[in-house]
């Protein structure tokens, strides 16, 4: 299977620095659309035959771009959604290393520890892998899309290649960023990790 993961394109919080999460829905930006119709110029060859999607709005909006004009079914998934960002939810990066200076290198160094009033990295993997693991179960041979958001994208990343989970600060998923993996049941191997499409104005 071509394992196609794309994180949402930009939303005006990411242009704001403003932190979204689980249940925020945001929008694209203008230069989020951009990018998005730039993922579907990219793709407009690829066989994509079924997409899993946050229900969030940006992701939403990022696979309906991507997908436009084609017969794909699309499969909203909860799994996919953002880490609850709890307390976090609407602070600049600015206030939150004002006000939590701790909590994100603490989430990152120990997995298991949960944002003030949100989840922790292995809550996410432990609710996301589960789905990953039965789209491995796809028969055939297709091309999957899966469209995520910054910190769940990186947590299948790393779980799907062996990276441990206090690692996974080091994978770096901007806006629009393309992750293909060659992916079956028990087996998964890098072939892309690719973020050129952030360089869009």
């Amino acid at each position: 299977m071509k394992f196609i993961l794309v994180r949402h394109a930009e939303t005006t919080a990411n242009a704001g620095t403003v932190i979204l999460g689980r249940e925020e829905e945001g929008v694209l930006s203008q230069r989020g659309k951009r990018q998005a119709k730039a993922l579907a110029r990219r793709f407009k060859r690829e066989r994509i035959s079924k997409a899993y999607c946050s229900p969030s709005n940006r992701a939403r909006q990022t696979c309906e771009m991507i997908l436009d004009g084609r017969n794909c079914n699309v499969v909203y998934s909860e799994e996919l959604r953002e880490i609850d960002m709890g307390d976090l939810v609407g602070l600049s990066h600015e206030e939150v290393k004002e006000n939590y200076p701790e909590t994100f290198r603490d989430i990152y160094s120990h997995p298991e520890n949960k944002i003030p009033k949100g989840e922790s990295i292995s809550d996410v993997q432990k609710r996301v892998m589960p789905l990953i693991e039965r789209i491995a179960q796809e028969p055939g041979d297709p091309a999957i899309l899966v469209v995520g958001h910054n910190v769940v994208n990186r947590v299948i990343i790393s779980s799907l290649i062996g990276i441990p989970l206090n690692k996974i600060k080091n994978i770096k998923q901007k806006n629009a960023a393309i992750t293909v993996i060659d992916l079956k049941p028990g087996f998964a191997q890098l072939y892309t990790l690719d973020n050129s499409l952030h360089s869009i104005k």
